[in-house]
């Protein structure tokens, strides 16, 4: 497969999820374990290997000890050809014995164009065995104590709880104006908990007043329940049930919009589970929740992060 096919094979996916809300539902939930792949780079592992669980380069998975099995086929992704770019010299050079104003300005890089790149998933693979974390399911006793670890630990903005009466009969809201984020006190700690991703995903993609004018109301809904849905997955918790609806009128939009939707969602689940990972570390209480992404440090990573 080239990279045209490739790119061809993303915008069959992204077609088949303008036509079965169902398949929005199957991309986040690929995405929730792939949350450090480009959306286009997770539609082609869920076209070629729906199944896979955690994928790596050939060399990747032989550094950690497992050996890709022969005669297996790998999945084909996109990567970024990098180049660094001429930089122009606008000042003039110093007199000799002088002491030069301000460094060389280091080069300029851009993608210039991508090509494949190929991985494996971890059930191509044999040898040493690998210690692969798993979120633990949630209870009603869990969440209670989860939402009051993610609010002073994780969320960097003021939660506060009221009665759903005051919100208009909304689960919760975020404030642009005031820079709070408001969650129905009268909700089931599952719903608050799920209210809350929600929320703190609006908090990021609306930080003020200025982008709240400017933001797409039922696109802004979309990417923050999709956000919260996929971050609630990769803790135990399924909300598909309430998501799935709220998503589900999408559907009809035009592709080209829908794949910049993907890359909104795609960037906010990575910004918030950095936030989360970091409070991970400073709130133990919060680690049996998260899985760690030890299975895949940067080193064996997908090469690209920019697949349009």
């Amino acid at each position: 497969m080239n990279a045209e096919e490739a790119k061809a094979l993303v915008n069959t996916g992204i077609q088949q999820m303008l036509e079965d809300p169902e398949q929005w539902r199957t991309w986040a939930q690929t995405l929730s374990r792939f949350h450090q792949y480009s959306p286009g780079n997770v539609l082609l592992i869920l076209q070629q290997r729906p199944e896979a669980t955690h994928v790596a380069g050939y060399h990747a998975w032989r550094d950690l000890g497992r050996q890709v099995q022969k005669g297996e086929h790998g999945i084909t992704i996109l990567a970024p050809i990098v180049r660094r770019m001429p930089t122009e010299e606008t000042s003039a050079p110093a007199p000799a014995g002088s002491v030069s104003q301000s460094p060389t300005p280091a080069p300029m890089k851009a993608v210039v164009g991508f090509r494949v790149a190929t991985v494996f998933d971890i059930s191509q693979t044999q040898g040493q065995a690998l210690q692969i974390p798993q979120p633990q399911l949630l209870d009603s006793g869990d969440l209670d104590e989860l939402l009051h670890h993610l609010i002073t630990t994780a969320v960097p903005v003021p939660v506060q709880f009221a009665p759903a009466v005051q919100l208009g009969g909304a689960n919760g809201v975020w404030s642009p104006a005031q820079q709070t984020i408001t969650v129905a006190a009268d909700r089931q700690p599952d719903q608050q908990f799920k209210t809350l991703l929600h929320e703190w995903a609006h908090s990021v993609g609306v930080p003020d007043v200025t982008a709240a004018m400017d933001r797409h109301t039922g696109s802004e809904e979309i990417i923050a329940e999709t956000t919260a849905f996929i971050l609630a997955g990769r803790m135990g918790l399924d909300t598909g049930a309430y998501s799935l609806p709220y998503v589900g009128h999408w559907a009809q939009g035009d592709p080209q919009k829908v794949l910049a939707l993907t890359q909104s969602v795609s960037q906010r689940v990575q910004s918030l589970s950095t936030a989360l990972e970091q409070a991970v570390q400073n709130d133990p209480a919060m680690a049996p929740v998260w899985p760690s992404a030890k299975l895949t440090p940067t080193r064996q990573a997908e090469p690209d992060r920019e697949v349009g």
